[in-house]
């Protein structure tokens, strides 16, 4: 399914540190939560985009995704059926880096909370 090393874009790393600085949560914690935000609201990626993963913080699967990983896995399969395991490794980083905008800018874990309680 998803490789076992998996990294994101370099902005949304820059973000997911940010977020760390901020709120405490760490950058895998943040990725699992805004993954999951962005499953939520129904956002779809399409492979036929160019999007790049340029990040340098290259962590293996299980980091990541912790014990989401086998649904994380589930939900991509199921809405990618015709993706090969790399294209769901850039889809899922699409959807970190969208489900990121909803929660990037909390300034403290008190708000995060409430955002993701309240959505």
């Amino acid at each position: 399914m998803l490789p076992q090393t998996m990294w994101l874009n370099k902005a949304v790393e820059e973000q997911l540190q940010t977020l760390k600085g901020k709120t405490g949560v760490t950058p895998n914690v943040a990725a699992r939560i805004a993954f999951f935000r962005s499953i939520e609201k129904g956002f779809t990626f399409n492979k036929e985009k160019d999007y790049k993963l340029s990040g340098s913080l290259k962590l293996d699967k299980f980091t990541w995704l912790g014990k989401t990983q086998m649904v994380t896995e589930l939900l991509l399969k199921q809405r990618y059926p015709e993706y090969s395991d790399k294209e769901l490794q850039t889809a899922w980083a699409a959807h970190v880096e969208d489900g990121i905008a909803t929660i990037r800018n909390q300034r403290d874990l008190v708000n995060l909370i409430h955002n993701i309680d309240t959505a």
